[in-house]
């Protein structure tokens, strides 16, 4: 099970060839791999700042997600359609981001479909909402990280980097962009083994 989390951030002016006005361009992801022995393994990019990510990006995940593996989102309507964009840009990794994109399952969906429900959730089914309802000791998790807590931060941080000339301020905020990413797909992880939990 390879549980898959991106990030993206826009620009109004964009400033890499082809790409449109408020496009969504994802410059980083998490992935954590859950083997058949239990074993569980992180991988994750996050590109530089001031280049075009999208092509090492396409080329990193073809490289971490092999064709014949479900790859698990939350809300994956999103990480399909950065797919799909990153297929129909690089034909040399289309085969193989397109086999990601099909191979992709929906976390979000037994929490849309009000197939489990915990008051703690308030109406919600956002991962935020999910995460410590079913995990409790992973409540203040978000808050308890560095710099940046959640997806809105996560790419004003990113589109703001090459502003930064202090060398270890930016390092402090590559840093906790890839805490914030890994969070995120840790969280899937815990919130798929609570689900499992509750069939047996």
């Amino acid at each position: 099970m390879y549980h898959l989390d991106f990030e993206t951030f826009q620009q109004a002016i964009p400033e890499f060839k082809g790409v449109s006005p408020y496009s969504q361009i994802p410059f980083q992801y998490s992935l954590h791999i859950e083997h058949e022995d239990g074993r569980l393994e992180h991988k994750e990019f996050l590109s530089l700042d001031g280049v075009d990510p999208r092509e090492e990006i396409s080329k990193r995940l073809v490289e971490d997600i092999p064709s014949n593996v479900t790859v698990l989102a939350y809300n994956m309507g999103f990480e399909k359609g950065v797919i799909r964009k990153l297929a129909n840009l690089f034909e040399q990794y289309s085969h193989g981001l397109m086999a990601i994109h099909d191979n992709c399952k929906d976390l979000m969906i037994p929490f849309q479909n009000k197939d489990y429900y915990h008051p703690n959730m308030k109406g919600s089914y956002s991962i935020k909402y999910v995460l410590p309802s079913l995990v409790p000791e992973f409540e203040n998790a978000y808050k308890e990280l560095d710099l940046i807590h959640n997806g809105g931060e996560a790419m004003e941080a990113f589109a703001n980097l090459s502003k930064i000339e202090d060398v270890k301020l930016k390092q402090r905020y590559r840093d906790s962009l890839l805490e914030y990413c890994k969070l995120d797909t840790l969280a899937m992880v815990k919130v798929l083994e609570k689900l499992k939990e509750c069939v047996r």
